[in-house]
């Protein structure tokens, strides 16, 4: 996993300026092309050193798609699209996490390469690009020579909402960082049946469904604040719920926990579509590659440092602590998320 993400924290804002740079297209017909290359290199490596360099490949390769995507969204889509676009892109990703596994469990039974598969759907989606350009939009002078720290912080510095938002959904990830890393082994510590921990899995992204299908809806309905007051409480009410029960020395039943983790996804979910709608909407276009991918760098490194951060808390207090502060945390930063109004509203791009 260090060589798989690593590229992505160190490299991914340089990559998300070169795209910026390209057009979308063809940066994502050439991504496609790396990683089928990468997969069969991986299945054709010879040795454990050539095998862990074509992982970082892999994981660089793996860069390049999102942010020329969401170039391609904020070019092709009209504003009022752009919410139905993350909603079904949500729902793509979550239904793939489900698809996956279970598909990788039929290639092993039936003794077939995954990576040769991988290199195939990356051939496929060469095929299947269409072979056009999008034409470049005109940019502010200079704006490419800017540092992409430089062009971040300024993005955020003059967008106080998309600021907001991408500040609290940070911190969520932190704090999903923080405890799941340890909850295989509350799962466990708690006598709770060894499938227990796959169902749960299946069940967040079952939440993460149901708030991809409820998304365009509310976000109609309903300002981003309010959505992120009610991502970050909801999300955060169902990490604290089961280390309040055992501190208060009740069983939680296994069905009850199955239920808190759909509403752990949909909460997480929101937040995961309302932060992807506000870089759309806010950003900047000829920047969102550099601006998106140094906010998943960003995200990722959270990722990395926060199970650290919870495995030494654990160490020295217990896992219910962690996910009590985990769960007090994330209501914290929904309340602050209504209470601390943004400074001023931002103009849309």
């Amino acid at each position: 996993m260090t060589f798989y993400g690593v590229p992505g924290v160190l490299a991914g804002p340089w990559i998300g300026a070169l795209v910026d740079r390209h057009c979308p297209w063809v940066m994502l017909r050439w991504s496609y092309v790396a990683r089928a290359v990468a997969a069969i290199a991986l299945l054709l490596a010879p040795t454990l050193q050539l095998f862990l360099i074509c992982v970082a490949m892999k994981g660089l390769a793996n860069l390049i798609p999102g942010p020329a995507e969401q170039q391609l969204f904020r070019r092709l889509l009209s504003n009022d699209a752009l919410a139905g676009n993350a909603s079904k892109v949500t729902l793509i990703d979550q239904m793939a996490k489900l698809v996956a596994p279970l598909i990788a469990a039929m290639l092993a039974a039936w003794h077939l390469p995954g990576f040769a598969v991988s290199a195939a759907l990356g051939l496929a989606g060469v095929v299947l690009l269409p072979w056009r350009e999008v034409s470049a939009k005109p940019v502010r002078a200079n704006v490419h020579r800017r540092p992409v720290w430089a062009v971040f912080h300024a993005v955020l510095r003059d967008h106080p909402l998309l600021r907001r938002v991408f500040t609290i959904t940070l911190c969520q990830a932190f704090v999903l960082g923080f405890y799941d890393a340890l909850l295989a082994l509350f799962l466990k510590a708690r006598g709770y049946p060894d499938g227990t921990f796959g169902s749960i899995v299946g069940c967040t992204a079952a939440g993460a469904i149901i708030g991809s299908l409820a998304f365009k809806s509310a976000i109609k309905r309903c300002s981003p604040t309010t959505l992120l007051t009610v991502s970050s409480i909801l999300f955060g009410l169902t990490v604290l719920t089961p280390a309040a029960m055992v501190f208060a020395q009740t069983e939680v039943p296994v069905f009850a926990m199955l239920t808190l983790w759909i509403g752990n996804g949909f909460g997480y979910g929101l937040g995961v579509m309302l932060v992807m709608l506000m870089f759309q909407r806010y950003c900047p276009r000829e920047v969102l590659g550099t601006v998106t991918s140094t906010g998943r760098s960003l995200q990722l490194l959270l990722m990395i440092i926060a199970p650290l951060l919870g495995g030494a808390l654990s160490n020295v207090t217990s896992i219910e602590f962690v996910f009590l502060c985990s769960g007090m945390t994330a209501i914290g930063l929904g309340i602050f998320a209504r209470m601390v109004p943004a400074s001023r509203s931002p103009s849309v791009h």
